[in-house]
Parts: C-alpha cells; sequence; structure tokens
C-alpha cells in the first residue's frame, strides 16, 4: 500500500509540472450567495474544464460558433455566447439553482456530483433544515424518517435487508464524508459520533453497493456529508430542552417530576485567506425516562482545509467524542417495569473515540481528479460485566475520476487499504487484527444525453488473523484469507424532461466482523457464543423504478416508483443455541434468504391558501422470506411463518412543513405493521411474548412542530409521540412516552 501512495504522490507532482497557462480565465458562483462552484463543468465546441476549489476556470481556447455552456449539478445549465464572455464583470458567472427536486446533487451512488434523477439506482436525500427543523439530538432518529428505512437499536434496515444483529456485523455502510465509519471490530455504526450540527446533507442509497464501498455495504450506504466554511463567517448556537410526559399507562411510570434532556451546540465556520475553517461542539446531559439509565456526551470536531494553490486542497477532519452512559438490554416486564431494568442487564460505559481524517484533492490541467484520503479511529469503550472493547482502525484510499466531455464518459476508480486492532474483554483479551485491500473501477455511460449505463466492479481481500488453537475453530492457525469480487450495472433512460427509468442490478458481499467471530460475554443469564467458522455473505439485488417528475395545478414535485428483489446467500444471524455451558445466542450462517417488495416515494412543494406545503414521504411493502424454512430455522422462531426476523411488512412515513411569514408549522407521521417473528427465547424472557400477544397491529407515532423567526434567531416548539403511543420497535424496550421540546437558535 506505501507504494501506491508514493505512485500517487509522484502523479501529482508529475501532472502539476505539466500545467500551462490558459487564455481565458473565469469564475463560477451561485448567483444568490455568490458562493464559489466547485466542479462546475465548462465546455466550449470540443474543449472542456471544470472548476477548481475558488470556482476558478482556465482554457486555452473559445470557440466562437458555440461560444459556452456552463453547467452543475443542482444547477440550471447556462450558455454563454464568445461576445457575452468578453462582457462579463470580473468575468463572474452566476448559475441559479434548479427548482426541482430531481435535480439534486448526489454524490454516493457515483462517487462524483450528479443529478438525482439521473441515477440508476434508489437515493433518498435528506438536508440541513430537516435536521434543524425536528431538533435532531440523534442522527438515526432522522434517518428513520424515510421510507424503506428502519431503525432497530441503532441499527439501520433498508428494505428488509437486515434484522437484529445484537449490536455486531451492519449490512448498511455509513460513510462520513465518504470515509466508512463503522466501528472495525463490530461493525456497527457509533452515532454519536455524527456532527448534527454541521450537516449540509444525508444521502441513503437502498440496494447493494459493494462495487464501490465494499464490505457492510451489502444492503446499502448512509453517506453523511457535513459542512464547508462560507465567504462570510457564521457562528450558530443552538440550546434545546426535552422533556418527557407520563406515559398511557401510568402503572409503568417509576419517575417523579420530568426525565428531561438539555443540549447545547455550536458551531462556526470561517474562511482565512486560503484556509477553511470549521469548529463546532456539542454536549448534552439526559436524565432518562428509563431507571437507571443515564447519558452525558461531549464531542468537539474540527475540519480544516487549505488550498496550497488554485487545483491542490490540504485538508484534515478530526473529532473527540467522550460519553458516559448506562441503559439496559431487556426491560423488566411489559406492564409496570416496561421502563426499569431487567436484573442483570444493565451496562454501564465510558466511551472515548476520536479520529483524524487527513485527505489530498488535486485537480491536474486535463481536469483529472486525484485524491487521497485516510483515517485514524480510536475507539475505547470501557464497560462493566467484562465487555469492555477497544480497537484501532487505520484506513486510506486513492481516487481517480477522469472525465470526457467529448464522448461523455465518466471513469471513476481506486484502491483501498483498511486495517483493524482489537484487544478486548469481548475478546477473551486476544490479540486480533483485520486487513482489507481493494481495488474498484466504475465508468458512467451517457449517450445521445437521454441514456446513462453504468458499469462497474470490485475485487477486496480479507484477511483475517485470529488467535491460534481457538476452541471449535477450522482453522487451527486462526488465519482466514478470503478473495472475492462483485459487479453491478446500471441504466437511466429519460424519456422526458422530467420522466427517468431506471434498472440495476448490483452485486454484494459482507466479510464476518471480529465481533461476530469471537466475542465471549453474558448478560441476564444468556451468554453469547464465538463462532470462529463464521463464513462471509453474499447476495445481489435488482431494482426497476420510475421517477417522474410533475407540475400540475400549483404542485410541483415527483414521484418515485420502484419494485425490487434481493437475494442473501450464506445469510449472517443470530441464532439461539444450547451448549454445555448454557444458552445462548451465537452468529450462524443460517441459509439463503429471498426479499421482495415495492416503494413508492412522493416528494414535492405546493401552496395551500398561499401558504408554501413542502411534503415528502412514501410506502414501502417487503416479503422477507427463507428459501429453505426448516425445522431449524422455524423452532428458533417466534413464529411458524416463513418470515424474517425483527422485520415489519408494511411502512408508510410522511413529513409536511408549511411557511407563513416568520412561522412554520409542520407534522411527522409514521405508521409501520407488527414485527411477526423474534427469537422464539428472547420471546420467553421478561414476559416479551405476552406483550406482543396483545400488541400485534404494529404502531403509530405522530410528531408536531412549529417555528417562529426573528432575523437572525429562531425558536421551535415540539411535540413527539402526540398520541403517547406505547410500542416497541425492538422488543422489550418501550419507546419514550409522549414529549414536548424546545429549541433556541441564533446566528451571529
Amino acid at each position: 500500500m506505501r507504494y501506491v501512495f508514493q505512485f500517487s504522490f509522484y502523479l501529482i507532482v508529475l501532472s502539476q509540472s505539466l500545467f500551462s497557462q490558459s487564455n481565458y480565465s473565469g469564475i463560477v458562483i451561485d448567483a444568490d450567495s455568490k458562493e464559489p462552484l466547485i466542479g462546475a463543468s465548462v465546455i466550449s465546441g470540443s474543449t472542456g474544464t471544470i472548476t477548481d476549489h475558488l470556482g476558478n476556470f482556465l482554457l486555452d481556447q473559445i470557440d466562437v460558433e458555440s461560444g459556452l455552456r456552463i453547467s452543475y449539478v443542482g444547477y440550471r445549465d447556462r450558455m454563454l455566447s464568445f461576445e457575452e464572455f468578453n462582457a462579463l464583470n470580473n468575468g463572474n458567472i452566476g448559475l441559479t439553482q434548479g427548482a426541482a427536486l430531481l435535480e439534486t446533487a448526489v454524490i454516493t451512488g457515483s462517487r462524483y456530483e450528479r443529478k438525482l434523477a439521473e441515477s440508476p439506482v434508489s437515493i433518498n436525500v435528506i438536508d440541513a433544515n430537516i435536521i434543524a427543523n425536528t431538533n435532531t439530538q440523534n442522527i438515526d432518529d432522522v434517518i428513520d424518517k424515510i421510507p424503506g428505512v428502519q431503525m432497530l437499536d441503532g441499527q439501520a434496515n433498508i428494505r428488509g435487508g437486515s434484522g437484529y444483529s445484537y449490536g455486531a456485523g451492519s449490512r448498511v455502510l455509513l460513510l462520513v464524508d465518504d470515509i466508512p465509519a463503522l466501528q472495525g471490530d463490530a461493525g456497527r455504526p457509533n452515532w454519536g459520533d455524527i456532527p448534527v450540527e454541521n450537516i449540509a446533507q444525508i444521502e441513503i442509497v437502498k440496494g447493494a453497493s459493494s462495487s464501490l464501498y465494499g464490505s457492510a455495504a451489502l444492503n446499502g450506504i448512509i453517506n453523511i456529508r457535513t459542512g464547508y466554511a462560507t465567504s462570510d463567517p457564521v457562528t450558530k448556537v443552538v440550546g434545546s430542552f426535552i422533556g418527557y410526559m407520563s406515559p398511557q399507562d401510568e402503572r409503568k411510570q417509576w419517575w417523579e417530576g420530568t426525565p428531561n434532556e438539555k443540549s447545547i451546540s455550536i458551531l462556526h465556520k470561517q474562511k482565512i485567506d486560503k484556509l477553511d475553517l470549521v469548529l463546532n461542539g456539542y454536549y448534552s446531559d439526559l436524565d432518562h425516562f428509563y431507571k437507571d439509565s443515564f447519558q452525558k456526551k461531549q464531542r468537539v470536531s474540527a475540519n480544516l482545509r487549505y488550498r496550497i494553490t488554485d487545483r491542490m486542497v490540504l485538508g484534515l477532519n478530526s473529532m473527540f467524542n467522550r460519553a458516559d452512559e448506562a441503559d439496559f438490554f431487556l426491560w423488566a416486564n411489559g406492564s409496570s417495569g416496561a421502563y426499569q431494568q431487567l436484573p442483570g442487564s444493565l451496562s454501564e460505559r465510558l466511551n472515548t473515540r476520536y479520529y483524524f481524517d487527513p485527505y489530498l484533492k488535486y485537480t491536474d490541467s486535463k481536469g483529472n481528479q486525484h485524491k487521497i484520503i485516510g483515517r485514524y479511529y480510536s475507539i475505547d469503550n470501557n464497560n462493566n460485566n467484562n465487555q469492555s472493547n477497544s480497537s484501532k482502525n487505520y484506513y486510506g484510499e486513492y481516487q481517480f475520476l477522469k472525465q470526457f466531455n467529448k464522448s461523455k464518459l465518466n471513469l471513476t476508480s481506486g484502491v483501498t487499504w483498511y486495517h483493524i486492532v482489537t484487544d478486548s474483554e469481548l475478546f477473551s483479551n486476544l490479540n486480533i487484527n483485520s486487513t482489507a485491500y481493494a481495488g474498484y473501477i466504475q465508468a458512467d455511460k451517457k449517450f445521445a444525453d437521454v441514456l446513462t449505463v453504468t458499469l462497474g466492479w470490485r475485487v477486496e481481500s480479507n484477511v483475517l488473523n485470529g488467535p491460534e488453537n481457538f476452541p471449535d475453530a477450522i482453522d487451527l492457525d486462526g488465519r482466514t484469507v478470503e478473495t472475492n469480487s462483485v459487479f453491478r450495472a446500471g441504466v437511466n433512460l429519460e424519456l422526458s424532461p422530467y420522466t427517468f427509468v431506471r434498472a440495476s442490478y448490483g452485486e454484494g458481499y459482507r466479510f464476518p466482523t471480529i465481533t461476530e467471530k469471537y466475542i465471549r460475554t453474558n448478560f441476564s443469564g444468556l451468554s453469547i457464543f464465538p463462532n470462529p467458522n463464521l463464513e462471509s455473505e453474499t447476495g445481489n439485488n435488482v431494482e426497476l423504478g420510475l421517477r417522474q417528475g410533475f407540475s400540475v395545478a400549483g404542485y410541483q414535485g415527483y414521484i418515485d416508483i420502484a419494485t425490487f428483489w434481493s437475494r442473501y446467500k450464506n445469510m449472517t444471524d443470530f441464532t439461539f443455541v444450547e451448549k454445555d455451558e448454557g444458552a445462548g445466542f451465537q452468529a450462524q450462517n443460517i441459509g439463503d434468504t429471498d426479499i421482495k417488495g415495492f416503494e413508492v416515494f412522493l416528494g414535492g412543494q405546493t401552496e395551500l391558501l398561499s401558504i408554501p406545503i413542502a411534503f415528502t414521504g412514501g410506502y414501502t411493502y417487503v416479503d422477507p422470506s427463507y428459501v429453505d424454512f426448516n425445522t431449524a430455522i422455524e423452532e428458533s422462531s417466534s413464529s411458524s411463518e416463513n418470515i424474517l426476523k425483527y422485520r415489519s411488512k408494511h411502512n408508510f412515513k410522511m413529513d409536511i412543513q408549511g411557511t407563513y411569514k416568520n412561522f412554520a408549522f409542520g407534522a411527522a407521521y409514521n405508521l409501520t405493521s407488527h414485527m411477526i417473528a423474534i427469537d422464539a427465547l428472547l420471546s420467553s424472557f421478561a414476559t416479551i411474548g405476552d406483550y406482543r400477544s396483545f400488541d400485534d397491529d404494529g404502531y403509530t407515532t405522530l410528531n408536531l412542530r412549529s417555528s417562529y423567526t426573528y432575523k437572525q434567531s429562531k425558536i421551535s416548539l415540539l411535540l413527539q409521540n402526540v398520541l403517547n403511543e406505547q410500542y416497541t420497535v425492538r422488543p422489550g424496550i418501550l419507546e419514550a412516552p409522549r414529549n414536548f421540546g424546545i429549541r433556541l437558535e441564533t446566528n451571529f
């Protein structure tokens, strides 16, 4: 890997030496904010280039007949004649943002910005306004608002592709600014590390995405994109208070007074000459409605970006997070003890995590983009009950993007390296390490300006060095070496300016995590056993979809209809087992599974009585089943029906927001059907089965919000779980009762 980075460095130096001064220059900016647009396309005749990190472009010549065409994803194209270009004031070319949601810029499906409408796969976008309007404290709460996505104890389940894995082995890859952010040894997301106060956009890709992003992207991707510094310095301070009210069944209330959460965050963005600076911090104190539980969090982040030249940028993103918290795995019972712990299930921990993400971006004189990114991620989870774990995660990647403007071909390629070292009580204090190497390439070709074809391929090799002579292990030396390749293909056809048809096929796989293979621990009288012989799971996803934009009688927006079919081989699931040393759970390959379904998504805006209203929402249906529903699987499940555990077949979500002068009003609605099957053993614990027998119709939640903006300040009032619904997302834990929130935001 060292030679790859050396080669990348020499390539950058060589490219810079070939740079020559062009005859025509200009600056592409946002027409409203005057911010420079980075990576905008500037084409004249058969030649073209892209703008640098200051919005500058250079051209050797301009075709007098064709003039200039300037385009940027999410903005309307602009055509300039040769005479109009020469007459520009200061060479500034302003672009206006596209009004349609279909013009939203996304990057995750291709590693470069493209319009949402042109993506060959399903992608949903959450912008910063939704996060602020809903007073989001934990980013997984706002992700749960997307149709087809269900959060289960912090684990993302996209279209039924994942169940509940007890905190180990996510099939959905979490990215922060394109860098994998899962905890390496457990393969799980740490949502508390996400800088909620500095999120620009969240992109959610549904379906297998391993060809570009590797293991853990078997079921999809959640990419958190943070914000950059702006021309004018910005300082934002946000304080909030959330109070929890009495539950519907007052027998469940153990507390006096009002359990509450208090938080404060601060964000500062500023450009200082060639340096872009972003500083942000967050503190929260949760006096829990769960008895004996608490949570105190402190997080600080700093993002630095320095423009060495107009074409070269050096950056460093960093984060430090410390959390002192306690929670329990199971309630005491489903009635009066629903907000109290089952003896032995309480976990107390002091978590300390930090990362450093250095990167270097370079655009050569031919418009080729080179990017070197890295990460050092340190995790120390100091738990009671002999459940502590610590790990060091190292990540490096070189990316190359070549745009052939004349042939309308984009070529993305790269190499990655990922290394994990862990020594933890969870793994019997054994030294274990894992390394992954990969290379990938993807081509996006446009034909006749209406048909886009995508082809991608990835080869990845995983090496796991476990302990020697581990009990029951087939490989006595503890070493597992595996190489796999995955392929993807997709097409997107623009039938009309507002009608897009797409089809995609994507392969994926997931290499077992260290936790799944070597964990050994106990809770509430149950054990979690290691499985050193656990094998990788693979799968593929097929999707057909239609995106239709519309503008009818004041309504503007789009509807997206998709049908999908996912198949998994050797799927990993935690299964109840009985051993000489007791009963408990073990990660096992349960065989092949099959998930079919369809989804309808609607997003747009309209006016009602002169009040602008924005809305998003949709319905998802999944039919998840085992290919071979045998006796062993049936006995491990709480249901005799052939259905994968911890899935809900039906899910409907809708979010609406209206604005009148300085006032805003919003509502969010969620209807989720009953979770038919869970682990049979879990059902027999803590009256969980009894609770599920009468709570068998799913759940409905309604949240309301309002806000008032005055100059640079905004105050928001929120009422969550208005219906005071008593429900479980993950069996054995009752969700929060009705609660109210106050949020005050001030900008300087």
